[in-house]
């Protein structure tokens, strides 16, 4: 008994898996050994569109109750939880995993590792770098007087942690190697490596100088959690750990 609809001109590569209940519309094309949860919509149709086709690259999950528009670009291993939604012109790198229940607005450049946990809000027009991190409850945001159509997009270079229930408003630039700490509210520049905490960049922190008292653990996070990343990806963690490190100098020129 068929549960699922597949367009008949819809691209679906080998040993692709779709459950039970899912959409797959006629602009889409899936690559090898992609897994397609339940109840999932994949190429949800957005006629307006001048470029409707929506890639997923090969060895992809996209887990249940996920809907992903037309007009997007995935590159191989896209990871999704459960209830994604990833709205139209959307462009990720390699292994880009989302978390359950987040939400990609659209018009977003996503880069290489960019890893998400669940609850968080990218909005439209976020540009992301490579190896970025961002946890729960953070939320993105791009209007500077909500309600208008003034789109002031966010961007966040390579390298950066934004931990739990952190808001970044619109026009923020998080530059290389930043850490935002849990609960902070984010607007204007972060400097390279800079730390934040209760809402202020603090401007003699280094990301350096984080420490766990119990482990001796210190940051950035390349120094002690690239063995979570794949063997190719260990040159360039390598090169960002170097460039974060040598923003220390330059911090140190300003004090």
């Amino acid at each position: 008994m068929q549960t699922s609809y597949i367009h008949p001109n819809a691209k679906i590569g080998n040993n692709v898996k779709i459950g039970d209940f899912c959409k797959i519309t006629e602009n889409v094309e899936i690559a090898d050994n992609v897994i397609i949860g339940d109840y999932s919509i994949i190429g949800l149709e957005m006629p307006h569109l001048k470029e409707r086709k929506l890639y997923i690259g090969e060895n992809s999950v996209i887990r249940s109750h996920s809907v992903l528009y037309e007009g997007s670009f995935f590159k191989e291993r896209l990871e999704t939880g459960h209830h994604v939604l990833i709205r139209e012109n959307t462009n990720s790198g390699i292994n880009l995993r989302i978390g359950s229940f987040c939400d990609i607005e659209g018009d977003c450049v996503i880069g290489d590792f960019v890893r998400c946990h669940s609850y968080v809000h990218i909005g439209k027009g976020s540009k992301i770098g490579h190896f970025v991190w961002i946890y729960s409850l953070v939320t993105l945001t791009n209007d500077p007087l909500p309600p208008s159509h003034i789109e002031l997009p966010i961007t966040i270079e390579d390298g950066v942690v934004i931990c739990a229930n952190s808001t970044i408003l619109p026009g923020a630039v998080l530059k290389t190697g930043a850490f935002i700490s849990a609960n902070s509210l984010i607007d204007g520049v972060v400097e390279e490596g800079n730390v934040t905490f209760n809402n202020k960049s603090l401007k003699k922190a280094h990301v350096t100088s984080l420490i766990d008292i119990n482990t001796g653990i210190r940051h950035p996070w390349m120094r002690h959690f690239a063995d979570k990343y794949p063997a190719v990806a260990q040159e360039r963690i390598k090169i960002l750990l170097d460039k974060i490190i040598e923003s220390k100098k330059q911090l140190n020129k300003t004090k």
